[in-house]
């Protein structure tokens, strides 16, 4: 009970900071806490529900047979399994996912990082085996690199969230897998996402002044000059999007959203997994299996 205390009074402490420093930059500004849509999709965590290994008794199937990572392997790729106990009280799993995964812009580099993992999550309570084996220390991340080979898990047993530990998971897995380094590409395509974030507030202002000007010419021709120079910049940031991405194998996403905090319409589904809307990149990375992309890669 006071592990689920804590992490719900760190979570609202999030939130509430979010909406003051929102507000605080008077009435144009009081919805920029709610992040657009354009950029969750760029920074939001995706897992999809995978089968755990072959079981056969109390004996267990190494993880590295699981479809999803040979597949991922045999493309070159690398993958990240959370192991997680389905029984588990789902308020407390889901306080521990929405600090894991974060939504404001602390935690987009991780989310950033896994857009290039194929990620799977397994069910261990669907398993005695599995239930024996990984029980004592789910949550458990497990990552692969481009071989197939499993690396040394990160275990936040208790949910204990370790953003820091899965980061230097995920950088140790992917090493040799991208050209630039997989810190690189997250460090600068996340920046390339805070500016365009900016953008798009500045757009949605412009846009708002817009419909207000009635019939100010004045003010009309403002938000006419301001909704111009947002939208060629926008422009121009995702041509450089385009071609940051150009030579990075992004894997198809899975279809559930992790982490992240309730909308203010108290929505849990988060964002649709459909990716962004608008023109340029939409988020969903290779829609076939695997990856069918040459991009780059070491080896």
């Amino acid at each position: 009970m006071r592990k689920i205390l804590l992490l719900a009074t760190i979570t609202v402490a999030v939130f509430a900071t979010d909406v003051l420093e929102a507000q605080r930059g008077g009435g144009r500004s009081r919805n920029r806490w709610r992040r657009p849509e354009e950029v969750q999709n760029r920074v939001a965590v995706y897992f999809q529900e995978v089968a755990g290994p072959a079981t056969d008794g109390d004996k267990v199937a190494d993880l590295n047979t699981i479809e999803l990572v040979r597949a991922a392997a045999a493309a070159d790729q690398v993958t990240l399994l959370y192991l997680h106990d389905g029984e588990a009280d789902e308020r407390a799993v889901r306080l521990f996912e929405a600090m894991l995964f974060r939504a404001d812009k602390a935690g987009d580099e991780l989310g950033i990082k896994l857009r290039l993992f194929h990620c799977g999550q397994i069910d261990i309570s669907k398993s005695p085996a599995l239930q024996e084996r990984y029980g004592k220390t789910a949550p458990l991340f497990v990552a692969f690199d481009k071989a197939g080979k499993e690396l040394r898990p990160v275990s936040m047993r208790g949910l204990k969230p370790d953003a820091r530990g899965l980061e230097g998971l995920l950088d140790r897995a992917a090493k040799g897998a991208f050209k630039p380094t997989l810190p690189a590409f997250a460090k600068k395509y996340g920046k390339l996402v805070a500016e365009l974030e900016k953008v798009l507030n500045d757009k949605a202002e412009a846009e708002q002044d817009q419909a207000k000007a009635g019939d100010d010419k004045g003010k009309q021709n403002q938000a006419r000059r301001e909704l111009e120079a947002a939208a060629k910049a926008e422009q121009k940031l995702l041509d450089e999007e385009q071609k940051l991405l150009a030579d990075v194998r992004i894997p198809a996403r899975g279809n559930k959203k992790l982490g992240g905090l309730p909308n203010r319409r108290g929505d849990r589904g988060g964002n649709t997994g459909k990716g962004n809307t608008g023109k340029g990149n939409t988020g969903r990375g290779n829609t076939g299996r695997g990856n069918t992309g040459r991009g780059r890669s070491d080896g």
